[in-house]
Parts: structure tokens; C-alpha cells; sequence
């Protein structure tokens, strides 16, 4: 560590300005134009405005301090989405519509200048920290990142802009318990930051593609969601006089939020909880819900305290996920690589042993045959000895390059492959083994190709040895955007729910690592069906 380094604060601050003044290479020309960056500003200040109109209807009367305060965190939003040359661009277009809301319902300009100090101080400090320290990990979908947008975006700036506000109140007249101010400006931002800052920041870099790939049952979902947490919030909070015992009616929220974040991550749980948040701090301000019987201060900073827990944990929970299926990506991705390089190596292999020892061994049989023609050298009995191992080791390899490498899938592609497959395993196990094929499957990938293959040839082995089915069906189809193999039979069956053998265990991970899913639904006495399916983004 140098001895610059060693002096921490000064070493940071100088840093930060250096990054905040340095040239961003994430700059484009078409990003940091003139009126596009125009247009960005007049839409941060419009949404900053609507931002304090919410925030000052979810003042309680009699108070400064709003319950819940938007436009800092969409200001703070707005910094993180776009690039540092226009960041006073922003701060300047939301400037007039901090003054005119302010200044229309009666707050003396000083206090609105000294507000306005505090709010864009908060978020531009909270931006720089969050880009100086977050590097490159994910803000939201990685727990460092989750953990640096928590202490240094919205902990470490609303602390330190608290104290200005709550003086600036005092000094102006329009409140007296300072630390009650405080207190309750500090609660009220760091709210907002938590719940209005994951939702538009990943809404903006991957909301849009979301809803293109979307199909109907998630947007079905997702309304029903949503629909279930509105309602829900107002028959928990909007129920008139509701008693201290009505705080059990809480927990109802949990499962709501539970389900946003495990089937659409961090941005809908953090929508989900604006939502509640919106909804609680209205109701309560008049009184209603669990907390609608006791004071205005403390009904507030108790629902506060209680939904940045909610916020705090959910945001931790959702980064640990997102990690966890980036893990389980990157797993599946090296492994379908394996694959990929294991299904080359055994082509290698099997194409030497076709083209290569077993010419070879033919053409000692040739000889041999030459040679027994044209001389009584050679006894019949220990010549015909001979002749026999060369044609079983022949065989055997010939039978080994086909189980290393499908040639047929070349010369006759996954239909007919197939087919021939059912036709040869029916004559070879005397089973009787229908093959159908529904759709344009033929033009697929040579891996997809290669693994559906594989685990039609696991299924009916296993079939052959374990089902004792007299009928087996095999099914190639293509519906609903997915390819899809289908094994079925009447043997059997087996206890789904115990542990799976090597054979299923290898279907299963060659259908993962390619992307795909398998599905094994087997009943005692009733047969088994398997279900590998691969849908058609994956193969493309």
C-alpha cells in the first residue's frame, strides 16, 4: 500500500472526484447527445415532480417529514442508468420541479433550497459511491454488489444528508424535535431507496426483454401477482380501527412477496413491496390498520422500521438467488461444453476405429481368404478358428464405434435415426416399438441431435431390462415452441421418488447440459413416461 493509500478518507475522496470528473468510457456520442440527453432530464424531473406530490400526500398533517419521500430515489435511479457526463444535466432539470413543488403549497424558499441540497446531494453522493465501489459485480444480482448499494447508496447518504434537512427544518421553525425529524426523514428515504430504486434500475436494463420473451401464462402470473398483493395490502392496512391483534394479518404479505422474488427475482419483489409501501403508509397516516390506533409518529416510524426489514431482507435474498442461477448457468454452460468436447473426442475415436482398424481387420480377412484359396497350407478347422475371432472382434468394433458415435445421425438424420433404432432394438429385445414423428424436427443442432438420440437409446435399454413392457412408443414432436421426445411404455414402472439409477442420472445431465429438461413420471404396476424437451430459443 502506498502511503497515499494509508490515509484512507483522503485517499477515497480524492478518488471519488477523479471519478467523477474522469472521462466515462461507457460513453457513447448517441447517449450523451443533446436531446437525448434533454429528453432524459425533462423525463427525471417529471418523474421527480410526481415523485413530491406522492411524497407530500403521504405527509401526515402537522409534520415536515413525509412518511415516504420518491423523488430522491428516482433522482438516485436515474444517476445509476445513465452515464456521469450527463449527471448535471439531471440535477439541473430536476431543480425548477423541486422549486415549484415546493414553493406551490407554501414551503419558504430557503427550506426549499435546503432541501433540494439535501435531496440531490443524497443522490448524487449515493450514485458516485455506488459506481466507485460496486466494480464490476451486478448491483442487484450479486451479494457484494446488494451489500454496497445498501451501505454505500442508500445507508452512508441518508445519513449524512439527514442532519442537513432535519437543521435546515429546525432553523426555519417548521418542526422542533429534531432527532423525531431525523429520525423520521432517515426512515422515509432510505424506504424509498430500497424499494424504488431496484425497480426502476432493473426495469431499465432488462425490463423491455422481459416483456418481449414473455409468453401468456407470465403475464398471466404476473397480473394475478400483482392483483393479489394490491388487494391483500388494503384488506390488511384499510381496515377501519383494526385491532392490535389484526398485526397477525401481516404475515399474509409474506407468502405474496415470497412468490415474486423466487418466479421473477429481485425487481418484482422490490415492486411488490413499493406497492405495500404506498398502500400501508396511506392508510395508516389515517388511521387505519394495525398501527391506526396509536400516534402519528410512532405509527409511522413502527410501519418504517418494519417494511426495511422486509426490503432489506428481500433485497439479500433476491441477490443470493440471482447468484445461485448464475452459478447453476455457468455449471450447466461448462458442462455442456464437456459434452460437447466428449461427443468430438468419441466421433474422433469412433471415426478410427471405422475407417481405420476396422479396414485394417478386413483386409486381414480378405487375405485370409486369399491365402485358404490358394494353398492347402492352412488346416480348415484352426483356420476357420482364426477367421471367426477376426469376424467377432470386427464386429465388436464396429458395434463399439456406433456406441461412441451415432453415424446414422449423419447419413439419415434424427427422424429416420430414430426409427431405424426402434426397428432394430424391437427385432434385437422381440419387443414391439412404435416411432412417430410430429413436425419439422429433422433440421436440428448436432449436440440437440446427438442427445435425444442418447437418451432414446438409455430409454429403451432401460425399458429392455427393468419395464418388461411388450409395447414401448417412442414420440419425436415438435409443440409449443419446444422440441420434445416421448418414451412411454406399459411395463412396471417404478417408485419415482426413490433414488434414480446411473441410467436416468445420465439422461438427465445430457439434457441439462443442453439446455433442456427432462421429466420422468413412472406408477407401479402402470408403465413409465420420459420426456426430454428442448425449447426453441435454446436451440437457436
Amino acid at each position: 500500500m502506498s502511503h497515499r493509500e494509508a490515509a484512507f478518507p483522503l485517499f477515497r475522496l480524492r478518488t471519488a472526484i477523479e471519478f467523477l470528473f474522469a472521462p466515462d468510457r461507457s460513453d457513447t456520442s448517441a447517449v450523451a447527445s443533446g436531446p437525448r440527453s434533454a429528453a432524459i432530464g425533462l423525463l427525471v424531473a417529471l418523474g421527480y415532480y410526481a415523485g413530491s406530490q406522492i411524497g407530500f400526500l403521504l405527509t401526515p398533517s402537522g409534520t415536515p417529514i413525509a412518511a415516504f419521500w420518491p423523488p430522491n430515489a428516482i433522482l438516485l435511479a436515474a444517476l445509476l442508468l445513465t452515464p456521469r457526463r450527463i449527471w448535471w444535466v439531471l440535477v439541473l432539470a430536476v431543480f425548477p420541479a423541486h422549486l415549484l413543488i415546493q414553493l406551490s403549497i407554501g414551503v419558504p424558499l430557503i427550506s426549499a433550497l435546503t432541501w433540494f441540497v439535501g435531496n440531490a446531494g443524497e443522490a448524487v453522493l449515493g450514485a458516485i459511491c455506488v459506481r466507485l465501489f460496486k466494480n464490476d459485480h451486478p448491483l442487484f444480482e450479486s451479494v457484494y454488489g446488494a451489500i454496497v448499494f445498501l451501505g454505500f447508496g442508500v445507508l452512508l447518504p441518508t445519513l449524512a444528508t439527514s442532519f442537513l434537512d432535519a437543521a435546515g427544518v429546525i432553523l426555519t421553525g417548521l418542526g422542533q424535535n429534531y432527532w423525531t425529524l431525523w429520525t423520521t426523514r432517515l426512515t422515509s428515504n432510505i424506504l424509498a431507496d430500497l424499494t424504488i430504486v431496484p425497480t426502476i434500475v432493473i426495469f431499465g436494463v432488462k425490463g423491455l426483454s422481459w416483456f418481449r420473451t414473455a409468453n401468456a401464462a407470465a403475464y398471466g402470473e404476473s397480473g394475478a401477482l400483482a392483483i393479489s398483493t394490491v388487494v391483500v395490502s388494503l384488506l390488511v392496512f384499510g381496515k377501519e380501527s383494526a385491532t392490535s391483534s389484526f398485526w397477525a394479518f401481516l404475515y399474509a404479505l409474506l407468502p405474496l412477496l415470497i412468490w415474486a422474488l423466487l418466479r421473477f427475482g429481485s425487481g418484482a419483489v422490490s415492486a411488490s413491496l413499493l406497492a405495500v409501501v404506498l398502500i400501508s403508509s396511506w392508510n395508516t397516516m389515517r388511521g387505519r390498520g394495525p398501527l391506526g390506533s396509536q400516534s402519528i409518529v410512532f405509527a409511522v416510524l413502527s410501519l418504517q422500521f418494519l417494511l426495511t426489514v422486509l426490503a432489506v431482507s428481500f433485497l439479500l435474498s433476491g441477490a443470493v438467488l440471482a447468484e445461485r442461477r448464475r452459478d447453476q448457468y455457468s455449471l450447466r454452460a461448462e458442462y455442456g461444453n464437456l459434452v460437447h468436447a466428449q461427443n468430438l473426442e468419441h466421433y474422433r475415436i469412433a471415426r478410427e476405429l471405422h475407417d481405420n482398424i476396422l479396414q485394417r481387420l478386413t483386409l486381414v480377412g480378405l487375405h485370409l481368404d486369399e491365402l485358404q484359396a490358394a494353398s492347402l497350407v492352412f488346416a480348415k478347422t484352426p483356420f476357420n478358428n482364426v477367421y471367426d475371432q477376426i469376424s467377432d472382434i470386427s464386429k465388436r468394433i464396429r458395434d463399439l464405434s456406433h456406441d461412441l458415435h451415432p453415424f446414422m445421425l449423419e447419413y439419415l438424420g434424427l427422424p429416420r435415426a430414430l426409427r431405424k433404432l426402434c426397428r432394430d432394438s424391437s427385432a434385437r429385445f422381440r419387443t414391439t416399438i412404435e416411432f412417430s414423428e410430429y413436425g419439422a424436427t429433422a433440421l436440428l443442432p448436432s449436440d440437440i441431435s446427438t442427445c435425444i438420440f442418447r437418451v432414446a437409446q438409455e430409454a429403451l435399454q432401460n425399458i429392455v431390462q427393468y419395464s418388461h413392457a411388450k409395447t414401448v412408443v417412442l414420440e419425436l414432436k415438435l409443440a409449443n415452441k419446444a422440441v420434445v421426445l416421448r418414451v412411454s411404455d406399459g411395463g412396471v414402472g417404478f417408485d419415482a421418488l426413490r433414488p434414480q439409477g446411473v441410467g436416468l442420472a445420465f439422461m438427465r445431465e445430457q439434457v441439462l447440459a443442453q439446455g433442456g429438461t427432462l421429466e420422468i413420471t413412472s406408477v407401479p404396476s402402470k408403465g413409465t413416461v420420459i420426456e426430454a424437451s428442448f425449447s426453441i430459443e435454446n436451440i437457436s
